[in-house]
């Protein structure tokens, strides 16, 4: 959408800032979740293997803060195109960033924190967050993450929820065909989700 956009058109403008304020504050959610529990518990069992992921979290919070300025100055500024393109150009290395970030996460923290911490510890970091979220959010959150995961990661997605909050999962699973396409639908049925 950015790459495209019209940066002398104000409608386009605010499509941007409110598509960006959304990823944003879910960016900033992540990266507190991830340093109130996962990081909190890492540190419990005496590890330290979360201290680039801290200090990438620190980072970004300034990247965020400057791709924020950038995208506010664009419509006062005398070359809006120009502005446009930097803000983009900034956005463009952010996910590039990012995403070695989540693969460290991936590669690194995930099996530091399945070495050492036992299942239930690991939901009770997860359960909570269900126990906060309404059914209609649930949707919202898996209609967001599942067109990047695959069966398998969906699978267990679908049941920690399950086994959080089984009736919130039953009202989740009613409107599973915005989420999942019916070849899906009929594996998770064929496994007794």
């Amino acid at each position: 959408m950015i790459a495209k956009a019209d940066f002398t058109d104000n409608a386009a403008i605010d499509h941007i800032q409110s598509e960006w304020q959304r990823i944003r504050e879910m960016l900033e959610g992540h990266a507190y979740h991830k340093e109130h529990n996962f990081h909190a518990l890492l540190e419990k069992k005496g590890s330290t293997i979360h201290y680039e992921a801290h200090n990438d979290h620190e980072h970004q919070e300034e990247t965020l803060k400057n791709l924020q300025y950038l995208l506010d100055v664009i419509k006062t500024s005398p070359d809006p195109i120009e502005a446009g393109y930097q803000f983009y150009l900034n956005y463009r290395k952010f996910v590039g960033n990012n995403l070695l970030h989540l693969r460290e996460e991936e590669t690194k923290l995930l099996p530091e924190l399945q070495r050492l911490c036992t299942d239930e510890e690991l939901r009770a970091i997860e359960h909570p967050t269900y126990d906060l979220m309404t059914a209609e959010e649930m949707v919202e959150m898996v209609q967001e993450l599942f067109p990047h995961m695959n069966f398998s990661d969906k699978h267990a997605f679908l049941t920690d929820i399950r086994l959080a909050q089984p009736q919130k999962f039953q009202q989740l699973w009613h409107e599973a065909t915005k989420f999942l396409n019916m070849k899906e639908i009929e594996r998770f049925q064929d496994i007794q989700m």
